[in-house]
C-alpha cells in the first residue's frame, strides 16, 4: 500500500494491520523530495510501519520543477509511476484516498474544463502498468478518517505542502471546500456527479470501440488516418482519445489533440504531422496513423556495435529488451547462426536478393512500408561483415 505518513494512510495502515495478521502487505512509502522535511517523512513512515510489524520500503523520485503539467501532475504522474515499479505483477496497490478527496478531484477536473474522464475523477480500482490500483476507503467521508485517526490514538506528520495554496488542491480544500460543505452536502453529491460521469464515459468508450475498430490501420495501435477524417469533426478528437487510452497510454491536452486533428486535415500529401508528450507520439506514415512509445519512436537509439549470436544458444535479448529466437533466423533463411552477428541501420547498406541482385537496404525498407522511425530499430542479420537477411516483422 501507498503510505505517504499523513493521517489517511496511517488509518489506512492501522486497519489493514487489523486484516493482515501475517502481515504480508508492503508499505511503499514515494520520497518525493520537494521540501526540507522530505528526509524526516520518510523514516516516520518507516517507524509507524514498523510499529505495525511492517517493513516499509521508500522509492526516491525526482520531480522537475520546470514542467509543462505543473509540478502537482507531475509529481502524481511520477508517484503512481514509481508504486507500479515497486509491486509486482498482479499485485493490488492501496491508497488511502477517501470521499473528500473525490470531491476536490472532481471540483478541479471541472475547473480545467474536463470531459467525462476527468469528471468521473477517480475509480476505486483501475490497472496501473502490471499492478491494479485500489481505492478502499473512496466511499468513506473524511469527518469519518479524523474520527478514527482520534479513536485510535494515531500519530502522523503533515505534509508541509499540504499548507501551500499555491497549489490548486489545496487552496481548493483549505478555503472553497469548507465553505460548500457549509452549506450543501458537497462530499455526497460531488460524488454522486462524479459516478454519474462514469457511467457517461463508460457508454462513451462502447460506442467509440466497435468505430475505431473499423478503423484499424495495417499494424497495432495504427488507424487509418482517411477512414478517420472521414468522422464527423466533432467525433474526432473522441475518436482519437479512445484510441489512445485502449493502448494504455494517457491522451495529451485536449487542446494539443485538436492542434494535431488540424494539421492532419490541412497536411500536403507528403507532410508527416506528429505529436508528442510525456514520453508518447503520435506519427503519420503512408496513410496511417501510429501511438507510439519513446523507444519506438527512435529516441532509444540502437547500438552501433553489432550483437554476436551466443554459441548454440536458443535466443539473444537485445538492448532495448526484445528477444530474437533462432527460429526467427532459421524463418529468414539462416540455418546455421555460427558466426552470425545482429547489427542495426547505420546507413548506406545493401542486400543480395535470391535472384543474384543487389538492393539498397533503403529502398528495400520503402518497399516493405517500414516507417522511418522503425528503420533503425531493425534487426540486420550479418556473416563475416556482409549483410545476408533483415528481420522485417521486427
Amino acid at each position: 500500500m501507498a503510505l505517504s505518513g499523513g493521517r489517511d494512510s496511517t488509518v489506512l495502515l492501522h486497519a489493514l494491520a487489523r486484516h493482515d495478521p501475517e502481515r504480508r502487505a508492503l508499505p511503499l512509502h514515494v520520497h518525493h523530495g520537494l521540501h526540507p522535511l522530505a528526509d524526516a517523512q520518510a523514516e516516520h513512515c518507516r517507524r509507524i510501519a514498523g510499529e505495525l510489524g511492517y517493513r516499509c520500503r521508500v522509492l526516491e523520485i525526482r520531480v522537475p520543477e520546470q514542467s509543462g503539467e505543473g509540478v502537482e501532475a507531475a509529481a502524481r504522474r511520477l508517484r503512481y509511476r514509481a508504486l507500479a515499479q515497486g509491486a509486482n505483477a498482479g499485485e493490488c496497490i492501496l491508497t488511502a484516498h477517501h470521499a473528500t478527496d473525490q470531491a476536490e478531484t472532481f471540483l478541479l477536473a471541472a475547473l480545467k474544463g474536463s470531459g467525462p474522464a476527468g469528471l468521473a475523477a477517480m475509480p476505486s480500482m483501475r490497472r496501473i502498468g502490471p499492478c491494479w490500483l485500489a481505492r478502499p476507503l473512496l466511499g468513506v467521508p473524511g469527518a469519518a478518517i479524523a474520527a478514527y485517526a482520534q479513536a485510535h490514538g494515531l500519530r502522523w506528520l503533515e505534509d508541509p505542502t499540504n499548507a501551500d495554496l499555491r497549489f490548486d488542491r489545496n487552496f481548493l480544500r483549505r478555503e472553497v471546500m469548507p465553505r460548500l460543505a457549509g452549506r450543501f452536502p458537497v462530499e455526497r453529491r460531488l460524488g454522486v456527479a462524479a459516478g454519474l460521469q462514469a457511467e457517461v464515459a463508460d457508454v462513451l468508450d462502447g460506442l467509440l470501440d466497435p468505430l475505431l475498430d473499423g478503423l484499424r490501420g495495417p499494424g497495432p495501435n495504427c488507424l487509418d488516418v482517411r477512414g478517420l477524417s472521414s468522422q464527423p469533426a466533432s467525433r474526432r478528437p473522441w475518436l482519437l482519445r479512445r484510441f489512445i487510452t485502449r493502448a494504455g497510454a494517457d491522451p495529451p491536452r485536449r487542446r494539443r489533440l485538436l492542434e494535431f486533428l488540424r494539421q492532419l486535415e490541412e497536411a500536403a500529401p507528403d507532410a508527416s504531422p506528429a505529436l508528442h508528450w510525456d514520453g508518447r507520439s503520435l506519427r503519420t506514415y503512408r496513410g496511417a496513423l501510429y501511438l507510439l512509445a519513446t523507444a519506438e519512436d527512435g529516441e532509444a537509439e540502437p547500438p552501433h556495435q553489432g550483437l554476436a549470436w551466443p554459441r548454440g544458444a536458443a535466443e539473444l535479448q537485445l538492448p532495448d529488451g526484445r528477444v530474437l529466437t533462432r527460429r526467427e533466423l532459421q524463418d529468414a533463411g539462416i540455418a546455421d547462426p555460427e558466426g552470425v552477428r545482429i547489427g542495426f541501420r547505420q546507413g548506406g547498406e545493401w542486400l543480395r536478393q535470391p535472384d543474384g541482385t543487389r538492393r539498397t537496404l533503403k529502398n528495400l525498407m520503402q518497399e516493405h512500408g517500414i516507417p522511418p522511425w522503425r528503420r533503425a530499430r531493425v534487426p540486420l542479420i550479418e556473416r563475416d561483415g556482409e549483410l545476408i537477411a533483415v528481420l522485417w516483422s521486427r
